[in-house]
């Protein structure tokens, strides 16, 4: 009988530092690409966040095409328009520069560059059957990991169902993190994306696939966003150190959950997010203390780890599913202290939508890595308690 088996990938080649960007050029020369395509939205074009990438490709002497019509959490339908626009361009490599959508974006488009139907044809693990163009992911946010991870997220047109594909072929043949292009964002994107990269990092602790590797980024990650994240919001161009450790977290947090999965956070969020537009980190940012609270009997001392990475001074004589609670309250601190709304109720989402929004979290698949069995009238509940602001375990209580 063989014991169970772990699952870990991680990019071909990762790049990190301040001032990373510059280096693009070469590493594209590289890969022997004639005509990268550049795959982004047009606030990081206004922004002026891709100029230090256009001149990096210059300098190596590299043509390309711009393509920025990434929009938030991209359909099926912005993918196909990015890859008709590559072949059109006839290009030879694929870079991703943004977000997560415009990552997401390109991770997809990279798929239909070299195999043939709709994008959501690759829906689940290990569909892809060939490999895509050589491909480059540079965040310009600390925020979803994508840049380290081999999954992708498509919003069905005709459903508003994000569906998710994931296949080492979408691993990046380089991931380029600069910290210092996510120094321009607004403090309510660097709060969002930061309280992002909290939930990838503790879903992926608590996570029932979790590894001993996934596991250590995952704390690791924990404690940098608990020290770090106010600083690189509060100030108007952010900290550099602390930028720069909100990029390392948010990159060991991608890796963490590229091995060890989710959870219920974000079966949820994916539903809210795709139903009413509300943006992805945000979503997180809220939902999460509730799941937390959720899921503290199934692990109370993965959350006294949680509480003691976040900087609470935990008792370990003392029963585990107390001193969990501490965990909870850190979080919700955090997100007061970054200016994130405590309820569903402060955003467009209608709580009428709950049941519905509930079910559609079942099939998520996302929740396959939750530490607590759930069924649709538990996500109904914790969507009840996030529109209420519910929370039995904060305020001491």
């Amino acid at each position: 009988m063989t014991d169970s088996l772990e699952s870990w990938n991680a990019p071909n080649r990762m790049l990190f530092g301040w001032g990373a960007v510059s280096e693009l050029g070469s590493h594209v020369a590289e890969f022997g690409a004639e005509r990268p395509f550049l795959v982004t939205d047009e606030g990081v074009v206004e922004a002026g966040v891709l100029d230090p990438v256009r001149a990096s490709l210059s300098a190596a002497g590299v043509n390309y095409e711009v393509w920025s019509g990434v929009r938030p959490d991209p359909t099926d339908e912005v993918v196909h328009a990015a890859a008709d626009a590559y072949d059109a361009a006839g290009c030879d490599l694929i870079i991703g520069i943004g977000g997560g959508s415009s990552i997401d974006t390109a991770k997809a488009a990279s798929i239909l560059a070299t195999n043939d139907g709709h994008v959501l044809d690759f829906e689940g693990s290990g569909n892809v059957p060939n490999p895509t163009p050589p491909t480059v992911y540079v965040p310009t946010t600390a925020g979803t990991g994508s840049e380290v991870g081999h999954w992708t997220i498509v919003t069905d047109s005709d459903t508003d169902v994000k569906e998710e594909i994931g296949d080492p072929y979408l691993l990046a043949d380089l991931a380029l993190v600069d910290p210092k292009l996510t120094a321009s964002a607004p403090a309510p994107v660097k709060a969002a994306t930061g309280m992002d990269v909290l939930t990838h990092a503790i879903e992926a602790y608590v996570s029932i696939n979790a590894q001993s590797p996934t596991s250590a980024l995952a704390l690791d990650s924990i404690e940098k966003v608990g020290t770090h994240l106010p600083r690189a919001v509060e100030y108007r161009d952010g900290d550099r150190d602390a930028l720069t450790k909100m990029a390392r977290a948010s990159m060991q947090a991608g890796m963490a959950f590229n091995g060890a999965g989710l959870g219920a956070v974000h079966a949820v969020s994916h539903q809210v997010g795709s139903t009413f537009g509300v943006p992805h980190g945000l979503v997180n940012a809220i939902v999460l203390p509730y799941v937390m609270e959720y899921n503290l009997p199934q692990v109370p001392e993965l959350m006294v780890d949680v509480a003691a990475a976040l900087g609470e001074n935990v008792d370990r004589s003392k029963p585990a599913d107390v001193e969990g609670r501490k965990a909870v309250r850190a979080v919700r601190r955090l997100g007061d202290r970054v200016r994130i709304p405590k309820t569903l109720a402060e955003t467009d989402a209608d709580r009428a939508a709950t049941s519905r929004l509930a079910a559609q979290a079942l099939d998520d698949g996302s929740l396959t890595g939750n530490p607590r069995a759930t069924d649709a009238d538990d996500l109904e509940r914790i969507l009840e308690r996030a529109f209420d602001g519910e929370l039995a375990h904060v305020d001491g209580r």
